[in-house]
């Protein structure tokens, strides 16, 4: 299947270029796994042209920031900010893809920036992005990546296989077991994307590097029920 995770530089298709086989194929992984790596989903110049809007936005909003605020890595509601953002998140050419993977209809909820800091003092929990017990709600997220992203600068972590559970909705998740062999580190280079289901346990940890860690994120719910904001909308941290 060539185009699922190429390596060799060559850019993922449009939606409308992939062909059943390998879509039916990202979908059995979605469901399977409750994420989804895609590799060089961007091309060279999509991504520069992600990095050109979200930086420049994301130095100005940190600069209004609450210095009180636990997390100084996350802006959310960047569309909000730039209409360009407002765009992507109701008609990027990702949309149809998380249709697919969703099997329904979606609705743009935020768009949201991320870094983690050198040397921060504590990454982000095991959470979820939606109410677990809101089966029928649950959405999904798209998260960008626009710098080489791995364990030592505090990549995101999945709980395989977490989103066929039921979990409180509190943060940390309590019971999670870090060493389980379900554990995936997604390790992500620019231009590349991870999907998961709101209701995929997920967490990140710190940067122990000095290199940047930061990307743009898109969640979604459901938009064939009543749309539900994300459990993360309403805590100070995120992935």
């Amino acid at each position: 299947m060539r185009h699922l995770q190429p390596l060799d530089g060559s850019i993922m298709p449009t939606f409308d270029e992939i062909t059943p086989t390998e879509m039916a194929a990202l979908h059995q992984r979605f469901n399977r796994d409750g994420f989804l790596i895609i590799k060089n989903y961007l091309s060279v110049t999509e991504l520069e042209e992600l990095r050109n809007r979200a930086l420049p936005l994301a130095e100005r909003l940190l600069l209004d920031q609450n210095p009180s605020s636990t997390y100084q890595n996350m802006l959310k509601s960047l569309h909000k900010h730039d209409d360009w953002f407002a765009q992507q998140l109701a008609h990027g050419r990702h949309i149809p893809l998380i249709r697919h993977l969703m099997g329904t209809s979606v609705s743009g909820v935020s768009a949201a920036w991320f870094d983690r800091p050198k040397n921060q003092s504590e990454g982000i929990m095991p959470h979820l992005d939606a109410l677990s017990g809101a089966l029928n709600k649950a959405g999904a997220t798209i998260w960008f990546a626009l710098d080489p992203i791995a364990v030592g600068n505090g990549c995101v972590h999945y709980l395989r296989y977490s989103h066929k559970n039921t979990y409180p909705p509190i943060i940390p998740i309590p019971g999670i077991d870090f060493e389980s062999a379900d554990v995936f580190a997604a390790e992500l280079d620019p231009g590349d994307v991870v999907i998961h289901n709101a209701l995929t346990v997920h967490w990140s940890g710190v940067n122990q590097t000095g290199l940047a860690r930061r990307a743009v994120s898109y969640f979604y719910s459901r938009s064939d029920t009543e749309a539900e904001v994300p459990v993360s909308a309403n805590i100070s941290g995120h992935a």
